[in-house]
């Protein structure tokens, strides 16, 4: 909505744009350019790259993408089906054979490799072969950037950051949390500071503290699991229907219900009991919470 209010343009002639079905002109591309701080080598690499596109030199597929459809469809198996075996969303797998850039991560690899039969040798190989091709058609003074990251560990992540209002307008019937947030970040940060233990995919809700309940002093950010359903004593973050809060609780389960309790753990806290799930549109563990601007 507010992309295609910034381009004067209908939400679906925006999502086509999005999904790849047209592409943006000259003005409109300016705007999403200024929208999106981009600096001058990101507008010289997509410049470049729209150019190619639509002259047919270049296509947005890797040997990566032909190898996982070629593998699934001689396999007879539908984005469903492939689903099922290697609990990967569909979204996620309609990315790996469709999009150049979508690579599939260690245990994601693993899975795919055992319901296709793909040896993980294969797999390394044609990511190798991908990362080639990018390094011979990205321009040298972008190259230069990115050696800077030479020396950043390997187990330092990056971690995209969504802000609150974002995530109470996130509907996972709609859309798999991962696109969500990957599409809807504001800024990446590394994870160095979280502990070595938490080799969890992470994402960030970052936002006022009175977006959050109960009301945090100044300005808040969490550090959220973006998969893993938290587990008993864990601190999470809910979102529920008709609630314009993210909720911070204790999460209890008594006789298959979700009880919460303040995170705060104060014994004078009520509990609130929501036996019905269908009431909770999404829920996530809390690794850390970080009070900023006080």
């Amino acid at each position: 909505m507010d992309l295609a209010r910034h381009l004067n343009i209908s939400t679906s002639a925006v999502s086509q744009m999005l999904n790849g079905k047209t592409a943006p002109d000259a003005a409109h591309l300016e705007k999403v350019f200024s929208l999106l701080n981009c600096s001058r080598n990101q507008i010289f690499i997509m410049r470049d790259l729209l150019a190619k596109i639509r002259s047919g030199v270049h296509e947005l597929r890797s040997p990566l993408n032909d190898l996982l459809r070629e593998a699934r469809k001689a396999r007879n198996l539908t984005y469903a089906g492939l689903s099922s075996l290697t609990s990967i969303a569909t979204a996620e797998l309609r990315a790996f054979e469709s999009c150049s850039t979508a690579l599939p991560s260690k245990e994601q690899m693993e899975k795919l490799s055992e319901a296709l039969e793909i040896q993980g040798s294969v797999f390394q190989e044609e990511i190798s072969r991908y990362m080639n091709v990018v390094q011979e058609n990205t321009p040298c003074e972008v190259q230069e950037q990115q050696a800077g990251f030479a020396a950043v560990p390997k187990d330092v992540k990056s971690i995209p950051v969504v802000s609150g209002k974002s995530m109470l307008e996130f509907n996972p019937a709609f859309e798999d949390i991962k696109n969500f947030v990957w599409r809807q970040y504001e800024q990446i940060i590394s994870n160095q500071a979280l502990s070595s233990g938490d080799d969890e995919e992470v994402f960030a809700v970052n936002d006022a503290g009175n977006r959050f309940d109960p009301v945090l002093p100044g300005s808040a950010l969490l550090h959220v699991t973006l998969k893993k359903y938290p587990e008993n004593g864990d601190i999470v973050v809910v979102k529920l229907k008709n609630n314009d809060k993210l909720l911070l609780r204790t999460l209890q389960r008594r006789d298959n219900e979700n009880v919460f309790s303040s995170f705060l753990e104060k014994e004078s806290d009520e509990k609130t009991t929501i036996g019905d799930p269908r009431d909770i549109e999404w829920i996530r563990r809390i690794l850390k919470i970080e009070i900023k601007d006080l």
